[in-house]
């Protein structure tokens, strides 16, 4: 993650033979330059500080110095490495010899600079860690082998109301129930946890995402946990899920048609807003936004809100109709003009006349109706296709496009004239996953409404399940997430939708407990027998009236584990 700072290194350092005399040694070392030598896997380096030491020994070669004493014999150590630390354990005050991890010698260091170095590296990551730790939005905890608490930052604090001059130094089964601790668990069975939900606190719901922190030895030492607060997640699905009960949703949208676009958001809030607005007057309206968001529903609601509301309210798709038959869709043909008939047929635009026309995918239609339709617009009038007569209307235009419309009008695949025409007043429609806090007010409307048509009880969320609506991205927007709910009330027979009743892609949103993948990573197996584990699994099975699934979660093993220990057990 990352990279050690530039330690003190002396460069000025040359390899010579054993064959050398110290005569020339000398010479180097008066030069400033350190030299060192290798015998039998022993490093000796002499340093021009040491210069005036050789005269002290017999020898004059390099070879016999070697030989005669074990003064100058050093060590060698790789950079970059993780820690420097564990690299000084030495048996002499020697200065280091540095490679690089290619093995090639880049200088030497004196054991003390070596050692600030040191030092001065584990406060900086000490530092990178607190402010780490105190940056993101997570509560952060990380305990030490025996559990207790070295890090505990102001989120933490916020979320579990305790400062944390009480927390730190001290076992963190003081505060918390040690049996829902996972940050404890992960120590005990060097499990990593990611995006489960976990209930601290009766009163408290968090997304968790734990690791063991392990030495360079494969060791746990220690263990950290992310947590996120949802509680107020839950507790709007809550919420919700009674208000429904008791019918208070259904008064909102007697009052209010625009309660039936769900969601209290400031970006749904805005398009609501905005909508209020243009439903009291005449004027077109550009709706724009992904498919599926629900630019149709929000049209039928102007168009309701509006004093047309008792008049007609239709819908032509130019993505759907074919090109040859749209300007009949929309403005009618005269009597005789195909079929011989001499009343012919009304369009779309008369047939809506004093309504609203509510027309997706504008940017399909060819650009001769686009001139026709931007006539239509300002006269107000039509002619139907084969005909000559103009037909007085004034339908109210509402129109909706996936497309960039300014980036087709830079391209000339779409009329400007049109485009000014209609482009009064736009409407961009968030995404869903741009309004994830919507979401739980949606789900107990299709809930509801899906309950009705399938003569059911209106059934609950699991926390897990609520959580992989806000994690998923939603593609399909609003039609998906109206699918999904639809699914799960015919597929649940119970009270509650469980995470097995979504369908794979969000399931996989909301992973169970996983083992690390580590040589070292430990296992039920390894540490009780076969007579022991099989117990264990037989007990989960009945705390959890046979539920494989709720079993593979208590036993902290995936469902496919279980159904593989069952069957070696002989326990189906």
């Amino acid at each position: 993650m990352f990279k050690n700072e530039h330690i003190p290194l002396n460069t000025t350092i040359v390899q010579l033979p054993l064959d050398i005399s110290l005569l020339e040694i000398a010479a180097y070392l008066q030069q400033g330059k350190a030299v060192f030598t290798e015998l039998n896997d022993v490093i000796s380096l002499f340093t021009p500080e040491e210069a005036s030491l050789l005269s002290c020994f017999k020898a004059s070669t390099l070879h016999e110095l070697v030989e005669e004493t074990s003064y100058f014999t050093t060590q060698a150590i790789s950079l970059p490495t993780s820690s420097l630390l564990p690299e000084l354990i030495q048996t002499t005050n020697r200065p280091l010899l540095i490679k690089d991890k290619k093995g090639t010698v880049r200088g030497y260091a004196a054991l003390l600079d070596l050692y600030q170095a040191s030092v001065l590296e584990q406060h900086k990551w000490a530092s990178y860690f607190a402010v780490l730790a105190d940056t993101v939005t997570d509560a952060v905890t990380v305990v030490d082998r025996d559990g207790a608490v070295i890090c505990w930052n102001h989120v933490a604090e916020e979320l579990y109301h305790l400062p944390s001059a009480d927390v730190l130094g001290k076992r963190i089964g003081e505060h918390f129930d040690v049996e829902t601790l996972m940050v404890l668990k992960i120590l005990d069975e060097g499990r990593v946890i990611r995006n489960t939900y976990h209930r601290p606190r009766p009163d408290t719901h968090v997304l968790i995402n734990a690791s063991p922190i392990r030495d360079g030895h494969g060791q746990i030492i220690g263990g950290i946990a992310t947590e996120q607060d949802i509680t107020q997640l839950v507790r709007l699905n809550e919420q919700l899920t009674t208000a429904d009960s008791y019918g208070i949703a259904q008064v909102e949208q007697a009052n209010d048609l625009f309660s039936l676009i769900s969601g209290k958001g400031p970006a749904i809030g805005k398009v609501i807003q905005w909508a209020k607005k243009v439903a009291a007057t005449e004027t077109p309206v550009l709706l724009i936004g992904e498919s599926g968001v629900g630019k149709e529903q929000l049209a039928h609601i102007i168009h309701q809100s509006s004093s047309r509301a008792q008049e007609p309210f239709l819908t032509l798709n130019c993505g759907i109709v074919p090109s040859g038959l749209l300007e009949a869709e929309l403005f009618g043909y005269q009597g005789g003009a195909f079929s011989g008939s001499e009343s012919g047929q009304a369009g779309k635009l008369e047939q809506a006349k004093d309504g609203t026309l509510f027309i997706n995918e504008i940017e399909k239609l060819p650009l001769d109706l686009q001139a026709k339709l931007y006539h239509s617009l300002t006269q107000q009038t039509i002619i139907r296709s084969g005909g000559t007569l103009p037909i007085g209307v004034r339908t109210r235009i509402i129109i909706a496009t996936t497309a960039d419309l300014a980036g087709k009008l830079a391209k000339q695949e779409f009329r400007p004239d049109l485009y000014y025409a209609l482009n009064v007043i736009s409407i961009r429609i968030p995404p869903l996953r741009d309004r994830t806090e919507d979401i739980p007010a949606m789900v107990q409307m299709y809930l509801k409404q899906f309950s009705l048509q399938y003569q059911k009880p209106v059934p609950t969320l699991s926390p897990e399940v609520l959580l992989a609506f806000t994690n998923h991205d939603w593609p399909g927007n609003i039609q998906e997430l109206k699918n999904v709910i639809e699914r799960c009330l015919i597929l649940s027979d119970e009270d509650t939708i469980q995470l097995e009743h979504l369908p794979t892609a969000l399931q996989q949103l909301q992973p169970s407990l996983a083992l690390a993948e580590s040589d070292n990573q430990t296992s039920i197996r390894a540490k009780i027998s076969e007579d022991e584990e099989m117990i264990f699994i037989e007990e989960a099975l009945v705390k959890t009236g046979r539920n494989k699934s709720a079993a593979a979660k208590l036993l902290g093993i995936s469902r496919g584990t279980l159904y593989n220990k069952m069957r070696e057990f002989g326990l189906e």
